[in-house]
């Protein structure tokens, strides 16, 4: 367990001109939950896995709610701010070799389009499962083709049908280029998911020839 700018996180790899991984877990957990996907998906591919910096039932999390379960805006703001540190400290001090793919999962992909509405600067691309809007009423940057890989379940009691296409939507218009799944599943990870992310990886940031 390494430590920077008062993030901890686990880092694994160092595979030269290989896009690596951020990962950031859901609500509750920790900095162990993603590594199994991690090396399922992109086995070849090195991450750093990230423990939010918030704690939360019995693990942690990116960013607070408030008691009715709906989003703290101020406070993921705050957050985000936090990260995009971490994120300028990772990368100027080699920690990251590049800037990162972006892989979070509910309360992490909802902190991870944070990243994207506020710092999109300092990633490659993001891959959202069961993500949110960050700033449901506000157009995002200009995002210039980056790639983001959003997936969502269609029996997801934590989200709303119209949740997902806003979040796409909200991209496709900054000129992002988006790849979204709905799945028939709910919260967690549908059977063909690690599989769709796994091809998406693949074709949009393919390892470079040995």
């Amino acid at each position: 367990m390494q430590e920077l700018n008062g993030f901890r996180y686990v880092n694994a790899g160092n595979q030269t001109g290989a896009t690596p991984l951020l990962l950031m877990h859901g609500s509750g957990g920790n900095e162990n939950d993603l590594i199994l996907l991690s090396e399922t998906i992109a086995q070849n591919r090195p991450y750093i896995s990230m423990r939010g910096g918030v704690e939360w039932e019995t693990g942690y999390a990116f960013f607070k709610r408030n008691a009715d379960r709906s989003l703290d805006y101020v406070d993921l703001s705050y957050q985000t701010s936090r990260l995009c540190e971490f994120l300028a400290s990772a990368l100027e001090t080699g920690v990251l070799k590049s800037k990162p793919i972006l892989l979070g999962f509910s309360n992490g992909a909802i902190t991870a389009a944070s990243l994207l509405f506020h710092a999109p600067f300092l990633v490659a691309g993001a891959i959202l499962v069961r993500p949110l809007s960050p700033a449901p009423d506000k157009d995002f940057p200009e995002l210039a083709s980056l790639r983001v890989f959003i997936s969502a379940g269609e029996k997801d009691i934590r989200r709303s049908p119209g949740d997902v296409k806003l979040m796409s939507v909200q991209l496709e218009r900054s000129g992002a280029d988006v790849t979204t799944h709905v799945l028939p599943t709910g919260h967690g990870l549908h059977d063909d998911e690690r599989k769709l992310i796994r091809n998406w990886i693949e074709t949009k940031f393919p390892l470079a020839a040995r």
